[in-house]
């Protein structure tokens, strides 16, 4: 009779939604033998309704996701914990990552990024480059964008938006920009980049590290930061409400804020590799900017108005 071996669960179960993620585990399990079954239902929307569907038995020890006010709701829903206060107090932070920690403790930020304006330079003229969102109204109907029901980095700009122009005044402005469904409901950054640079659009609200690995690749776009302020977005890890794992966690946070694992999430070519780093010492992919004037979002309030904002985005804006 053939005895087969059975098959060993991994210390740690992750749910992400960044292109280094599983990259990133990999560097980690090799540094420290403790090995990660990486789960990627596919986007940030798909990864937050995964973990919606297993209800009060969240099954992830660790979720690594774009976003802050996502992960508020989680930690409110008690679908994380807190995060440990010593874990914080052991990270060597530059004063961007200081800035990013939540006082809830409901993740810690191992990077940043944006939403910026991507503009396609052999579409738009020198002297017609937008300055700011409420510019994107002379582009109404070429506009490119994606849904934040499906995207967590639209939704904290969309939050953002609210924050810094208002509720009111900020769907007003929206209501002139978004006027093309067949361009406004995209679920990720590629599909605005490829709008942006083959499609009808001129112009796309996207990721700015998403426009950077394009400008890496040769691509003719550029990023340009509107006026009105860029809402920072950190990519966030949560700690699973449930796990039974803290001290490989501790083990997987202190690896990734560490100077060989910034280097393991800046090891590839994609969107998300191309992130503002939060920790002393590390310095971005070449090219990538990083001395933007940041707004840091207002989480709570973000968090409470997440299922009416996303609501009214889709109402409005998505086919």
């Amino acid at each position: 009779m053939l005895l087969t071996s059975p098959v060993m669960a991994a210390d740690l179960i992750m749910y992400d939604a960044l292109d280094f993620a599983a990259t990133a585990a990999k560097a980690f399990t090799a540094k420290t033998g403790v090995t990660v079954d990486v789960v990627e239902p596919g986007g940030t929307g798909e990864t937050l309704g995964k973990i919606a569907a297993e209800g009060d038995n969240p099954q992830f020890d660790i979720v690594w996701v774009d976003g802050s006010a996502v992960m508020e709701r989680m930690m409110e829903n008690h679908v994380l914990q807190p995060v440990p206060a010593a874990l914080f107090d052991s990270i060597k932070f530059n004063d961007l990552g200081k800035s990013l920690i939540p006082a809830s403790r409901a993740f810690v930020p191992t990077g940043a990024s944006t939403t910026a304006i991507e503009v396609n330079t052999k579409k738009v003229p020198a002297d017609q480059l937008p300055k700011s969102w409420a510019d994107l109204e002379k582009f109404a109907g070429s506009v490119a964008s994606k849904d934040p029901n499906m995207s967590g980095p639209m939704y904290q700009w969309l939050a953002g938006v609210f924050q810094t122009e208002g509720v009111d005044a900020g769907k007003a402005m929206l209501a002139k920009i978004l006027t093309n469904k067949a361009l406004a409901g995209f679920p990720s950054g590629g599909p605005v980049d490829k709008s942006v640079l083959t499609g009808d659009a001129k112009v796309g609200i996207n990721q700015d590290s998403s426009i950077f690995a394009k400008i890496a690749s040769g691509e003719p776009v550029i990023a340009i930061y509107p006026t009105e302020g860029s809402v920072a977005l950190p990519a966030s890890i949560g700690i699973g409400a449930k796990t039974k794992h803290r001290d490989a966690i501790k083990k997987f946070v202190a690896f990734m804020t560490s100077p060989e694992g910034q280097a393991a999430m800046m090891n590839g070519d994609d969107t998300d590799f191309f992130f503002i780093p939060i920790i002393q010492g590390v310095s971005a992919k070449p090219g990538r900017k990083i001395d933007i004037p940041f707004v840091v979002l207002d989480d709570k309030l973000a968090s409470s108005h997440e299922t009416e904002w996303k609501t009214w985005y889709k109402d409005t804006f998505v086919q």
